[in-house]
C-alpha cells in the first residue's frame, strides 16, 4: 500500500511592515550607525528654531515638539544598537571595516549632542532646568568622549585597513572629524552652569582645542575632495 501522505500545513504569513522576517528579533539584524542621522538632522532642527534671532507665537512649543520626537528617537535607536551588538555582534563587528559605512561613526556622537543641546535649550522647560543641565551634561559627555575616538579612530582606519585611492575621498569622511567641533559649540552652552574660574577656564579652553583640531581635520579633508573636482 502506498504510504499515507501527511498533509503539510503552511506557516502562516505575517503581514505588515515586518512580513519578509523570520522573527520579529530581525529587526537589529542590520541595523548600522548611519540611522542616528536621522536624530542628529532632528535635533539640529529644534536647536535651529529655539537659537533664532527672530522668534514667532507657536515656534518654540513646535521646536519643543521636534527635540522630544528626537530624544524619543535617541532612546529607541541606542536600545536598538545595544541589541544588534548583543545578538548580532559579529556584524556589528564588521561595521568599521566598510570603507564607507565607518565614517558614520561620527553621527551617534552628533546625535547625542545635539538632543543634550537640545535639553538645555527647550527642555529646561518641560524638566526644569537642574535636570535639564544634568541630562546635558551626561549626554554632553559621553558624546565629546565618542566623538573623539571617531576623530581619531576611522581616520586611522582609513589609512590602514580600508582600500582607498586617490580619488576616495568624499563628503562622508567629514562626518567622522566634526563632532568634537559639534562638542565645542554644545559646550559653550554650559559654561554659565560651570563656577567662575579654572573650571569654566579650562571647559572654554578645552572648547577652543576641540574646535581648532576639527577644523584642521575638516580642511584637509575638503583639501582632498575638492581636489576631486578640480
Amino acid at each position: 500500500m502506498p504510504a499515507a501522505i501527511t498533509p503539510t500545513v503552511a506557516p502562516p504569513r505575517t503581514r505588515g511592515l515586518f512580513r519578509q522576517l523570520e522573527h520579529r528579533g530581525q529587526i537589529v539584524s542590520n541595523l548600522t550607525p548611519n540611522w542616528f542621522a536621522s536624530i542628529m538632522g532632528t535635533g539640529i532642527v529644534a536647536n535651529a528654531a529655539a537659537t533664532l534671532p527672530l522668534q514667532f507665537p507657536g515656534l518654540r512649543p513646535a521646536a519643543t515638539i521636534v527635540w522630544a520626537l528626537a530624544s524619543v528617537l535617541l532612546v529607541a535607536l541606542s536600545t536598538a544598537t545595544v541589541m544588534h551588538w548583543v545578538r548580532y555582534r559579529a556584524t556589528a563587528r564588521g561595521h568599521h571595516l566598510n570603507p564607507v559605512m565607518a565614517h558614520f561613526y561620527g553621527a551617534p556622537p552628533m546625535a547625542l549632542l545635539t538632543v543634550g543641546a537640545g535639553t538645555l535649550l527647550l527642555g529646561k522647560d518641560v524638566l526644569g532646568t537642574p535636570l535639564a543641565v544634568g541630562i546635558d551634561w551626561v549626554l554632553w559627555t559621553i558624546g565629546t568622549v565618542l566623538g573623539l575616538v571617531s576623530a581619531i579612530a576611522v581616520p586611522y582606519l582609513t589609512f590602514t585597513r580600508h582600500d582607498t585611492a586617490p580619488d576616495s575621498a568624499f563628503g562622508g569622511w567629514l562626518m567622522p572629524v566634526v563632532p568634537p567641533m559639534v562638542s565645542a559649540s554644545t559646550g559653550a552652552l554650559l559654561l554659565p552652569f560651570l563656577p567662575a574660574g579654572q573650571a569654566r577656564q579650562n571647559m572654554l579652553w578645552g572648547c577652543y582645542a576641540m574646535f581648532g583640531l576639527s577644523l584642521l581635520a575638516s580642511i584637509v579633508i575638503i583639501t582632498l575632495i575638492w581636489s576631486r573636482l578640480a
